[in-house]
């Protein structure tokens, strides 16, 4: 694909190279990783006691960024009864394209965990008859 140079302000044709750089911050790869896991089908926001107050609720991403690419662990909780080679599966492929089309990585691995399947708000409840 062939760029064209546009003049700057002074009327100068500007090279693109020279324009200036893009910076993106491990945080923000980390962020999006997060998203593109908690946005799965199957997936489901998860934190209990401690957990909620240290910040270490589910899902939990943890990036590793150099020279252009990216590995990424992601730990997930997974609804009951849902099949985790299924959910586990697609969050590597969410997280894998959202980390390519958003962030312009190369996405070395993503590893996916399952310390938690939680139960569905619905089936967690108690009924309680009087």
């Amino acid at each position: 694909m062939a760029v064209a140079e546009q003049p700057d302000d002074a009327g100068r044709a500007t090279d693109p190279a020279h324009r200036g750089g893009l910076t993106i911050r491990d945080k923000v790869v980390d962020r999006v990783a997060s998203y593109a896991a908690a946005t799965t089908p199957g997936v489901v926001r998860h934190a209990s006691g401690l957990d909620r107050v240290t910040g270490r609720d589910l899902p939990r991403t943890d990036v590793t960024v150099a020279g252009g690419h990216v590995r990424a662990q992601v730990h997930v909780a997974v609804a009951w009864p849902q099949s985790l080679p299924t959910v586990t599966a697609a969050v590597r492929s969410r997280v894998t394209e959202q980390l390519r089309s958003l962030v312009g990585l190369v996405v070395d691995a993503v590893d996916v965990s399952v310390p938690v399947v939680a139960l569905a708000e619905s089936a967690s409840e108690v009924r309680r008859i009087e």
